[in-house]
């Protein structure tokens, strides 16, 4: 015990000096990075140029942050596979990328989510490799901002990003919006004060005119920081506005602030999670309000077509994308989609193939997506890694601005399969397994086989998170079971209490007290995605 005490004291005392260091080096670069604003010229040059040049910077990227660093978990990957430099070279010639990324994902090279997250070994055969999430940090990448995440149990993850990715972000953004019309617009965010948004819409050259949180009081450290980049902003001539509060059972407040400041003279651009933006159109639709000329970026979230419906019969539009903080940008919204989440894929800066796997050991089969990022400014080195979700992958001309510029590569049918995930808020499967299986048994009887969490779409088009316990544990405080879960899910970091108190202020928990579900072949699995096609078939 006193050796795990003194080794987080050493971590949290480095994370403290490395937190300095990006504090001054934010300092320094502000300026430089906010004096000239991406423009719409320069994005659609800068994507067309990487477009050209993919299989050379893929290859430029392990050369450098792979093969030239013993440390890194792909090389050991690659040597466990007999992939040298040269085969790596001339399997990229002879396959092209993806070709050669499915040939290497095939021999074991790829990077399981549970792995990326420092959350198990990493086992091919008999070779395993101990890893920590830190062993995915791109050694090109000089951050400057921490970007926290909800992190293994025990251990919470920072991605440390720079101004650099916040340029790429902005490219990518820009040419987004740009596909659907979105010019100049207003800009309102109902998300938390991370800096990333702050960065890229400067970037953008836009001003964010209303930022509203939903979690009251924040955590002392994240208002310091944006504080910080607020003066930084300003010293450099651009305003941020401050924070306020809006609760997420108060959309009407920011229905109210739509309706005051929406002009028409320019689109409106909402930016939240998916469920929040469902939540607004409710109220707009209850208040009479319609919503034309608006667009919600609704992110974090799958966009389900009830949603999208809720959404669009206020005459507003939705464009959602596709993120994870290890990955970010990694698809935006195709405006003649197919489906409710067709999203281009930034092929400039991914490359995305599929791999077959079981969810668990004897668990039901998925396609895994396999993402590998192409550019120097990706926070981590991204091989073959699974960002958690399964999706359908697709080549289609669709004839719109994104298409035409080169982005041929569509995404849709995405589903977490490694995340529980509600108001934007995700927490890794690993951990939900412990709570259920273990925690909540002790405490209100019962074995592991009781208690399943079952994420569902309510009537509203929110995301609920349902406990069903089996009706043989006997009579049971619910809300002492409620309040245990949110506390058990929040308990470890500050970003997961951020998380747990958004799913505790949305009412997101309802607890049945009915069996577990089966999967058609009989399977009880304590977490089930219902939502994202599980093969449900009745109580056991």
């Amino acid at each position: 015990m006193a050796d795990l005490s003194l080794e987080s004291a050493r971590r949290h005392a480095r994370e403290a000096g490395e937190d300095l260091v990006m504090v001054g080096r934010l300092a320094r670069d502000v300026p430089a990075f906010l004096r000239r604003p991406v423009t719409l010229d320069a994005a659609r040059g800068q994507t067309v140029l990487e477009l050209r040049q993919r299989e050379r910077r893929f290859l430029r990227l392990v050369d450098h942050a792979i093969y030239a660093r013993p440390s890194s978990p792909y090389r050991w990957l690659l040597a466990q596979a007999g992939c040298e430099p040269g085969d790596l070279h001339a399997l990229v010639r002879q396959e092209g990328l993806e070709g050669a990324l499915r040939r290497l994902a095939a021999v074991g090279v790829y990077v399981r989510f549970d792995e990326l997250k420092g959350q198990s070994e990493i086992v091919r055969g008999s070779a395993r490799l101990t890893v920590t999430d830190r062993d995915f940090d791109n050694p090109f990448c000089r951050p400057h901002f921490p970007a926290p995440t909800g992190g293994s149990r025990g251990r919470p993850t920072r991605v440390r990003r720079s101004l650099g990715g916040m340029r790429d972000l902005a490219v990518t953004y820009l040419l987004a919006q740009e596909a659907h019309g979105i010019r100049n617009p207003r800009n309102v965010i109902w998300i938390g004060p991370a800096p990333v948004w702050a960065f890229i819409n400067a970037k953008m050259g836009r001003t964010v005119d209303a930022w509203f949180s939903p979690t009251h009081p924040l955590p002392r450290v994240a208002r310091a920081g944006f504080e910080y980049v607020r003066v930084l902003a300003r010293l450099a001539g651009h305003r941020l506005p401050a924070l306020q509060h809006c609760h997420l059972q108060e959309p009407e407040r920011i229905v109210r602030w739509i309706a005051e400041h929406h002009r028409g003279d320019r689109p409106l651009l909402v930016n939240t999670r998916v469920s929040s933006a469902v939540r607004i159109a409710v109220a707009a639709s209850q208040r009479g309000q319609p919503l034309a000329g608006v667009t919600f970026h609704a992110r974090s979230e799958p966009l389900s077509e009830a949603r999208r419906r809720l959404i669009e019969q206020t005459g507003a539009r939705v464009l959602p994308d596709y993120a994870a903080t290890e990955m970010s940008g990694m698809a935006y919204s195709c405006p003649d989609a197919t489906a409710s989440d067709d999203l281009h894929l930034a092929t400039n800066r991914y490359a995305a193939i599929e791999r077959e796997r079981a969810v668990f050991e004897n668990g039901p089969a998925v396609r895994a997506l396999l993402m590998t990022a192409l550019t120097p400014t990706n926070p981590k080195v991204i091989l073959n890694t699974e960002p958690g979700d399964s999706a359908r992958i697709e080549q289609r001309a669709c004839g719109c601005a994104l298409g035409s510029i080169g982005l041929r590569t569509h995404l849709s049918e995405i589903r977490s399969f490694e995340k529980l995930s509600s108001e934007g808020s995700t927490f890794a499967r690993g951990n939900v397994l412990q709570i259920l299986e273990t925690v909540l048994p002790a405490r209100f009887g019962g074995s592991a086989l009781d208690y399943q969490l079952v994420e569902e779409e309510g009537g509203d088009a929110a995301t609920l998170l349902v406990l069903r316990v089996h009706p043989s544990v006997g009579p049971l405080d619910e809300g002492a079971l409620r309040t245990t879960l949110l506390a058990e899910l929040g308990k470890d970091s500050a970003m997961d209490a951020y998380q747990a108190e958004l799913i505790r202020r949305a009412e997101s928990v309802v607890i049945r007290r009915l069996p577990p579900l089966a999967t058609r072949a009989g399977k009880v699995l304590p977490f089930q995605l219902a939502r994202a096609g599980a093969e449900v078939a009745a109580p056991v």
